[in-house]
């Protein structure tokens, strides 16, 4: 055969070969870049997922929150109230100039 031939068929043989590793190369490029992708979506859903859990304990925490702060304002109310019957039957005393005094009431009992 001849060597002029023979060389055309080596370098299309060679050139092909260049082709199919180039189009593996491509390939790979592909898959590597579809992983990457998917990697992406399953963090975004993560985070997604992460977040409204955060997001559903910090409402649960303002709302205990909320009902703590009522309940301390109701009971701030009271005790100023009971405060002011104090100073009224104080006021009223008709024990005027004669000493007195006062005891510590706890939870409501008078310890006498």
């Amino acid at each position: 055969m001849n060597p002029i031939i023979l060389g055309l068929i080596s370098l299309l043989v060679v050139a092909c070969q260049s082709n199919k590793q180039e189009s593996k190369n491509q390939e790979n490029e592909y898959e590597n870049v579809d992983t990457i992708l998917q990697r992406n979506k399953d963090n975004f859903i993560s985070v997604g997922r992460a977040s409204e859990k955060s997001d559903s304990s910090i409402s649960k925490k303002v709302e205990k929150t909320v009902k703590q702060i009522n309940n301390l304002k109701e009971e701030v109310k009271q005790l100023k109230e009971e405060n002011n019957e104090l100073k009224a039957k104080v006021d009223d005393a008709n024990d005027i100039g004669k000493p007195f005094q006062l005891l510590p009431v706890s939870n409501g009992k008078d310890n006498r």
